[in-house]
């Protein structure tokens, strides 16, 4: 038997995935949670086999809670995102994810993706994401990249592609504008630029946004 455990904060996602997961023979789930304080919490007090976790809650970022799982036991985690950008599954990769699924509502797809990562201990991802689409060097064209951005800077990131705004990107994200200049110092440091332009070149390079979403100039 599969115990298994979800972090999601759709409730239509958390009653649709429980019950097809309670359906099956060899799967339970045990628990679950709408936000990523209350996953860690749960999966500290039940242990679960696999751990379904969102990358978008609405507290802390899915990538910080697989941080955390990973810290202190082998539970297998299979991410469920809406995303898959090049570098929000690299991130989640390099946050120990073992697995990457898309929201689409494919249950056998969900089910084999379970299955394949805790019995065959192999990871399983989504036919949508190609494995070129996130296995990159950290180093491209002789400049060394600091580190991955985070959900809030690739959030961040896609908005100044559309020409956003600081006072844009803060209502969009319901943050403030200092906060927002405060990400984008940080991504300015992690890609090695010092202006909006190179940014999203760079960004573009690693795959954060798409070439054909890029407007600068």
């Amino acid at each position: 038997m599969i115990r298994l455990a979800l972090i999601e904060d759709e409730e239509l996602i958390r009653l649709g995935i429980t019950t097809a997961i309670n359906q099956q023979p060899d799967m339970q789930m045990v628990g679950v949670a709408r936000t990523g304080a209350e996953g860690l919490n749960l999966v500290k007090e039940l242990n679960p086999d696999v751990i379904l976790v969102d990358i978008g809650l609405p507290d802390i970022s899915g990538i910080e809670v697989i941080k955390q799982v990973k810290l202190n036991r082998n539970t297998k985690v299979i991410v469920l995102s809406s995303h898959y950008s090049q570098g929000t599954v690299q991130s989640a990769l390099n946050a120990g994810a073992d697995s990457y699924l898309l929201k689409k509502n494919n249950v056998p797809l969900l089910l084999e993706a379970i299955k394949t990562t805790f019995y065959d201990h192999q990871s399983f991802f989504d036919p949508c994401i190609s494995r070129r689409d996130f296995l990159y060097q950290q180093k491209i064209k002789g400049k060394t990249y600091q580190d991955n951005l985070t959900d809030t800077e690739i959030q961040i990131v896609s908005l100044m592609a559309t020409g956003s705004s600081n006072k844009v990107i803060a209502e969009q994200l319901f943050i403030t504008e200092s906060t927002v200049k405060g990400h984008i110092n940080k991504i300015f440091a992690k890609l090695n630029v010092s202006d909006r332009v190179n940014a999203l070149i760079e960004a573009s390079k690693l795959g954060y946004i798409e070439q054909d979403y890029l407007k600068v100039g």
